[in-house]
């Protein structure tokens, strides 16, 4: 047992520092929001609410009253269902998920450096990257699906790389059966990994395993073929609300246009993400270099490289960035993790400035200022989010889950206008009229055509019977109704993640106004001290 542990101890000791800075920062959220545990999203909250509704009253929506095709996770949604059902655990749900994942995830990602021979004090390294750059606590607190989407691309890349490698025969097959398990739950737990099993088949294709290509994409396929056609039938549409409205998809016009429309996502990216340009000139750079030194193109770990370029070419285009690291953490991760792979191929032993000479001394601290220099950005912005993780949770505490909990006190059972739908319909029984489409296809369709307008709300408002709005005023400009009352606004302090500072609350219907002023006087009382409210 000793063996092992000492074995094994970059995995180890990378595990303690993670629970320590996860324990660390959730205790300073816990006591920054007056012991209630807050997720950093208010989109957690959206899944949450449907994995209460489909445990409860066997509805997969945002509210019980009817189907929403609102998120791109549904085995996300489901473990949270299953955890809802079997053990009532709503709150803590997100959170431990996420920790078994992460774990898990440190244990894959120690097992694969071992596998390639990277030295220990190189992985331990390479594992506190994954904890500090992603960062891994933000993912985790962030209560979404993330960190099981970095699980499984990392050992989904992994072993398709090398089982058309072929590099380790005893295991190809016992492999390629994990693969086809692995398939559907890397599109199930996020529709962008379309993306994934798309270039893995292609890999398989380009080195002649016809079968093997056929039964990773057929099973990759199954979980998007299964929602479009429920999805459909329910008068939805065949991908989910999110990924429509979200997603940049190229210009059909003229061939300018076109190729314009290819470029321009990408630079975007990179401007608003200086993170991903370094990671995938680096990923580049070493590709060329190991194969420059030997390394063959077929080499499980150059293909590794080849799918992550592909990966990364594709999430630029069509996916994009966000401030919290949300959407691209598995290909910082698995870059991360390929770029610490090659180090064998480079350096047999971690150099040390001891005992080199002096040339080498000034070669190796030379190429470390480099790296240092070049990974600036990513370890500047990981720094950054693993401070503000704490300020994170208090702004969707100080907003978002306290419109939540005014909402269950004074319009339980009523139609209320959002658009952040999140904790409010976790928190309260409503009927939900999504402003911004996730949760009602009228707007989101409305959004495709990019002619939603004031005559969209106010008919949208009207026919739903909306008795209050509770809304950005800066996400609508031009587009309040004016009839619409505006009764009062709570402003919070120190913003990392909010969607505005400000938020309205709205009388839909005038005579609503009196009731409106008189519940925000009353609930004025429960509100965090920081929360500034104005108003009638």
């Amino acid at each position: 047992m000793k063996k092992v542990l000492v074995n094994n101890w970059p995995t180890n000791a990378a595990i303690g520092v993670f629970l320590l800075v996860l324990w660390l920062t959730l205790r300073v959220s816990i006591q920054q929001n007056h012991g209630n545990l807050i997720y950093a999203a208010d989109d957690a909250y959206i899944g949450m609410a449907v994995a209460r509704n489909i445990a409860c009253f066997g509805v997969w929506g945002v509210t019980r009253y009817g189907f929403t095709s609102s998120s791109s996770t549904l085995l996300w949604t489901l473990l949270l269902a299953v955890t809802d059902y079997l053990g009532g655990m709503e709150q803590i749900g997100p959170l431990l998920w996420n920790v078994i994942f992460a774990l898990l995830l440190l244990v894959t990602a120690g097992a694969i450096l071992s596998y390639y021979k990277v030295s220990q004090r190189a992985s331990f390294i390479a594992l506190l990257g994954l904890i500090f750059l992603l960062p891994l606590p933000t993912l985790v607190l962030l209560g979404m699906e993330h960190t099981l989407q970095t699980l499984l691309t990392v050992l989904t890349v992994f072993l398709a790389a090398r089982v058309a490698s072929n590099e380790y025969p005893g295991a190809t097959r016992r492999d390629a059966i994990l693969l086809l398990f692995l398939a559907p739950m890397v599109t199930s737990t996020r529709f962008e990994g379309a993306f994934l099993v798309a270039a893995t088949a292609g890999m398989f294709l380009l080195v002649k395993r016809w079968r093997l290509a056929l039964g990773f994409g057929f099973c990759g396929t199954l979980p998007l073929f299964a929602h479009a056609v429920i999805s459909i039938s329910k008068g939805w549409f065949w991908l989910p609300a999110s990924v429509l409205l979200k997603a940049s998809l190229p210009n059909s016009g003229s061939g300018l246009g076109f190729l314009l429309s290819l470029v321009n996502p990408i630079v975007i990216n990179f401007h608003e993400g200086l993170h991903t340009l370094v990671l995938l000139v680096a990923v580049l750079l070493v590709y060329v270099l190991a194969g420059g030194r030997g390394s063959s193109s077929t080499e499980s770990r150059q293909l590794m490289g080849a799918l992550l370029v592909v990966l990364w070419i594709a999430h630029l285009e069509f996916v994009g960035g966000s401030s919290l690291y949300r959407y691209d953490a598995h290909l910082c991760a698995l870059s991360l993790l390929f770029l610490a792979t090659q180090l064998p191929v480079f350096t047999p032993r971690l150099p040390s400035l001891v005992s080199a000479s002096t040339w080498q001394s000034a070669r190796n601290l030379a190429c470390g200022v480099l790296a240092l220099v070049l990974f600036l950005p990513l370890a500047v912005k990981g720094g950054r989010l693993l401070w503000f993780l704490p300020q994170c949770t208090t702004n969707i505490f100080e907003q978002q889950y306290q419109m939540g909990l005014f909402v269950r006190k004074y319009y339980q059972g009523s139609t209320v206008a959002l658009n952040d739908i999140g904790a409010v319909n976790y928190l309260a029984d409503i009927h939900c009229l999504d402003l911004m489409g996730l949760a009602n296809p009228e707007v989101a369709r409305a959004r495709r055509r990019r002619n939603y307008q004031l005559e969209d709300i106010r008919n949208l408002a009207r026919a739903t019977g909306t008795r209050i709005a509770v809304v950005y005023d800066i996400w609508f400009p031009g587009k309040i109704p004016p009839e619409w009352i505006r009764v009062g606004r709570w402003t919070i302090p120190n913003n990392v993640v909010a969607g505005g500072d400000t938020v309205s609350f709205y009388a839909v219907d005038p005579s609503e106004g009196p009731h409106l002023a008189e519940s925000l006087t009353d609930f004025s009382s429960q509100l965090p001290p920081d929360v500034y409210q104005q108003g009638k």
